[in-house]
């Protein structure tokens, strides 16, 4: 009995020196990616969750699941097309429900503000479609200063035809461009 005794201790101590080496003494458990040489790095092979991209997407879902309905419909932009070279706003059945949900939440909610964002396609110089962009973005408030909200409550800018959602190469595509954008500042 003795015999077996003896080589079954030693081979159970050197598993658990072994496993205390390698977690230890080495970055094999920390998940660090460890350099054999100057061209490639091996990596453990467990995966490894970053703690702080789980935890944003954990407030990423905790703000959309807190959202109210009010909420949801005001955080989602609300684009208001405009004609070419003009800047008055066709109200639609989309914009009247916005301005109606949006009333409502300021009643509850005073401080809060809406953003507005003016655009403008790509026809014409920089500087034009920049002024043209804030123009748009200036009589949007004037349209909701019209319809009952405060002028503390919207803030405007325009960014000209910096950020197009759709390809300036078609006249469709510029009409999609020549709009301003309202949502709630977060």
């Amino acid at each position: 009995m003795n015999r077996f005794l003896l080589p079954l201790l030693i081979l159970l101590w050197s598993l658990l020196y072994t496993g205390w080496w390698n977690c230890n003494r080495k970055p094999l458990c920390s998940g660090e990616p460890i350099v054999t040489d100057t061209t490639s790095m091996v990596v453990a092979a467990t995966p490894m969750i970053d703690s702080t991209k789980l935890r944003d997407s954990l407030k990423v879902d905790t703000v959309k699941v807190a959202a109210t309905p009010e909420e949801q419909i005001l955080f989602t932009p609300l684009d208001v097309y405009f004609k070419v070279n003009q800047s008055g706003i066709e109200k639609t059945a989309e914009v009247e429900a916005f301005i109606e949900t949006a009333k409502k939440y300021f009643e509850k909610y005073p401080d809060k503000l809406l953003l507005i964002t003016g655009h403008a396609d790509s026809d014409g110089s920089d500087e034009l479609n920049q002024r043209l962009s804030e123009n748009r973005a200036k009589q949007t408030k004037s349209f909701l200063l019209k319809e009952g909200f405060k002028a503390s409550q919207l803030i405007t800018e325009g960014k000209g035809e910096k950020e197009p959602i759709a390809s300036n190469d078609t006249p469709e595509g510029k009409a999609k461009n020549r709009r301003s954008t309202i949502r709630l500042k977060e």
